[in-house]
């Protein structure tokens, strides 16, 4: 969608990877609304949140992205509405909104954000003659960005390669980052949901890993680590919110997979990934850049595992509830609405594995990147166990 405004000199329009609108509309002197993207998904899985939550349950059309670029011989101030979805991802648009000035993403103030919950946001911005501008509800990166970053941390730390998982039915690659292999792998992803934006804190983890520290190394050497930083990238690009580029919903589709029904080719090349590692602990990051409410966290209930397993998971569970003072914390028991349908509980239930559904609230994207650093460290150190963090030794120092 683009819309041309003689009057003022602007343009508005969602025609670029991430982009995500709907309608675009004139409302008065460099004064615009933009429309969601509306976004479907497939039959079963409307009947599925239709029987089990109303039609609620999972949020769609909560991506909101446009590029707004000036022709004006002048300074121009424009005022910018966002419709929300009358689904529920109207609950999730919170503030802060973000533009995009080279060469970074920065949170709008909120003396530009004037925020009517449920039902649309309007931002005030300037644009001086020339600039064009890319404004959002997060951050968001292309799947060109963040495989440049993932190359970067190959070729610059040497402690990494790229693997190519597969291929979107637009050709887009689905792409991790591993390190050495070890006995036991951790899988650090990002969801599937491309509106909660985590290939970056799935990467800082690995950027801390380079770091050199002497507990990166000797989780380096412990570990190997996998980072799944965009696992739908179509989503990402055509600025989805939960599906992909064929409208069908990658992070709600392995069950269907696993039982041997259609299933999309992000799903199919993720579960083929895992069933190759049969990783020892999966986390999965859900980003939301805001602060109104505790971060989240869905572990899997106890019974998901054998008996010996049990003390392991209680470890783990522990070491990750001890990272906050506050929480939002629903476990994930057998016979919930869904369990079956997306991959925590199938790692679980096929090999073992210890995994987490992890949702970042913290508004900055370095506050967040942090965050995901302190989640994996905490877990990855739980699952060495006591007698491998006592094994530490003292350090080496010289003069310098």
């Amino acid at each position: 969608m683009t819309l041309h405004d003689p009057s003022s000199g602007l343009t508005i329009d969602a025609d670029f990877e991430c982009g995500s609108a709907g309608e675009i509309r004139r409302t008065g002197p460099c004064a615009y609304e933009a429309d969601p993207l509306p976004e479907t998904v497939p039959d079963w899985f409307l009947e599925a949140l239709q029987r089990h939550f109303a039609g609620a349950g999972v949020p769609r059309e909560y991506a909101c992205a446009v590029r707004v670029t000036s022709s004006a011989p002048e300074r121009r101030t424009v005022t910018l509405r966002f419709v929300f979805s009358k689904t529920k991802g109207k609950s999730y648009m919170r503030p802060p909104y973000w533009v995009y000035r080279e060469p970074r993403w920065r949170p709008l103030p909120a003396s530009a954000t004037a925020f009517v919950r449920d039902s649309h946001v309007d931002l005030t911005f300037d644009l001086a003659p020339g600039e064009s501008v890319r404004v959002a509800n997060k951050p968001y990166r292309t799947p060109a960005e963040v495989a440049g970053e993932m190359e970067d941390l190959t070729s610059a730390s040497g402690l990494f390669s790229v693997r190519e998982l597969g291929r979107t039915a637009q050709g887009r690659p689905i792409l991790a980052l591993e390190s050495g292999a070890r006995e036991e792998t951790i899988v650090i992803g990002a969801t599937m949901q491309p509106a909660e934006p985590a290939s970056r804190p799935v990467l800082a983890v690995a950027h801390y890993l380079t770091s050199r520290s002497d507990l990166a190394a000797r989780l380096l050497d412990r570990f190997r680590f996998a980072f799944l930083p965009l696992p739908n990238p179509d989503g990402a690009a055509g600025g989805r919110s939960v599906t992909n580029a064929l409208g069908e919903v990658p992070m709600f589709s392995f069950g269907r997979l696993i039982a041997g029904q259609p299933a999309p080719l992000e799903t199919k090349a993720i579960w083929n990934y895992m069933t190759a590692l049969r990783p020892a602990a999966y986390v999965e990051f859900h980003t939301h850049y805001q602060a109104h409410t505790a971060h989240k966290l869905n572990p899997l209930s106890l019974d998901w595992f054998p008996p010996e397993r049990h003390d392991l998971v209680k470890r783990a569970d522990a070491a990750l509830t001890a990272l906050n003072a506050e929480w939002r914390m629903t476990p994930i028991e057998r016979g919930m609405p869904l369990e079956d349908t997306g991959k925590f509980t199938n790692l679980a239930l096929h090999f073992q594995t210890l995994a987490y559904c992890y949702q970042i609230y913290a508004v900055t994207e370095e506050a967040t990147y942090a965050h995901a650093v302190e989640v994996v460290s905490a877990l990855a150190q739980a699952l060495a166990g006591p007698e491998w963090i006592a094994q530490k030794k003292p350090p080496r120092i010289v003069k310098g």
